[in-house]
């Protein structure tokens, strides 16, 4: 039961801030919030299902990919950048046929499978400082520090200290004590207000379900190829961390995706954070379903959501602490391959600066595969 509760305090993280992206991007809060939910409980009943102790959430960084790189700043519509989860969702699901991902493996280079959780990390780590305020831009160079006179800066600060703290220590409640530090300050400062209302009735949902746009498929095919590898790493990491069958967190994490974008909640994933708290569960299934059981009630719960959506700081520090745990396991050293290195350092250091995991992913492979081929491999 601890370990159901723990998985779904940080997943609620994810269910916050992807809902508060997907608004920006168009799509109405409600509905948005309303389907964020009802994907991560269905892909955490299919983790019930499978006898498996972890949580699917909306992935924060693949849905910032969808929301601010597509949508904001290409001008894709929701509706067009919702095919991308789609095709990738099927994507993984082919992929567990005649060993496909066993394949693209074998293509692939190596370095990836650190790189792509690692550029994930510090993008995570990058929106995080941005929404707490701490990064902020300045008009002689692209960014600069934060002002530490600012209250919203402050509430960022001290959440993140008790996120690094337990973080530091190996304890991965530290996102949901962070969460609910800044959940507190803010509402002692009077940001955010008890709604007079706490519960409701889902509401929304015919509003976004099943509005895919598929007319611009084609041009989003570097976007699905992204969003499908990230997906892929991230079932692989998951099973790794919890010594499990990786086939069934790939056909997780393909269904919940594909019905993410169907029901335009974005792209839904394994979340790797509740992967390593749920390896110590005596009894998975178990463990799936408290939290299942959880996701179901905060369904109820949109007066509070609405609440706090305008103050994207309360989630910073755990967005941050988040982005922390992907870079604690990125091991370069054992890489005996300086064009390995090269492109992976290239892929860490641009997918933030640039904003987008395709533009990332994508220079880091010609990196690789250009120096290769001048090499005369």
């Amino acid at each position: 039961m601890f370990t159901g509760i723990i998985n779904f305090t940080l997943i609620l993280i994810n269910i916050m801030v992807v809902t508060v992206m997907w608004q920006k991007a168009g799509v109405p809060f409600n509905g948005a919030y309303t389907v964020v939910v009802l994907g991560s409980l269905v892909g955490t009943l299919l983790a019930v299902y499978y006898r498996v102790a972890v949580a699917v959430a909306p992935g924060i960084v693949i849905n910032s990919f969808l929301c601010y790189d597509l949508v904001i700043c290409q001008g894709y519509t929701w509706q067009e950048a919702m095919a991308v989860p789609v095709a990738a969702g099927l994507l993984l699901l082919l992929c567990q046929y005649n060993n496909i991902w066993g394949r693209v493996m074998a293509v692939l280079p190596d370095y990836l499978k650190t790189a792509i959780p690692a550029s994930m990390g510090v993008l995570l780590i990058y929106k995080g400082l941005l929404m707490g305020r701490l990064v902020v831009g300045t008009p002689f160079q692209v960014t600069g520090m934060g002002s530490i006179y600012d209250p919203l800066t402050v509430i960022t600060l001290v959440s993140l200290l008790a996120v690094l703290y337990f973080g530091g220590r190996g304890r991965e409640q530290g996102l949901a004590i962070g969460l609910l530090a800044a959940g507190t300050m803010a509402l002692a400062e009077g940001y955010v207000a008890l709604p007079q209302y706490l519960f409701s009735v889902p509401e929304g949902f015919t509003d976004t379900a099943f509005q895919v746009n598929g007319g611009k498929a084609v041009e989003l095919l570097a976007a699905v190829a992204a969003v499908w590898l990230v997906l892929a790493f991230d079932a692989m990491a998951a099973a790794k961390t919890m010594e499990v069958n990786d086939g069934r967190l790939f056909f997780i994490n393909g269904l919940g995706t594909l019905l993410g974008g169907l029901l335009s909640g974005g792209a839904m994933t394994v979340a790797e954070v509740s992967a390593a708290c749920g390896r110590w569960s005596k009894n998975p299934a178990n463990s799936a379903r408290v939290t299942a059981i959880l996701l179901l009630a905060v369904l109820f719960c949109g007066p509070m959501m609405m609440e706090l959506r305008d103050y994207p700081s309360v989630f910073a520090a755990s967005v941050i602490g988040a982005g922390c745990y992907l870079l604690m396991d990125l091991k370069f050293l054992p890489i005996n391959d300086n064009i390995s290195i090269l492109a992976g350092v290239f892929t860490i250091v641009l997918v933030p600066l640039w904003g987008s995991l395709t533009a990332g992913i994508g220079f880091g492979l010609i990196v690789y595969y250009g120096l290769r081929i001048t090499r005369g491999r």
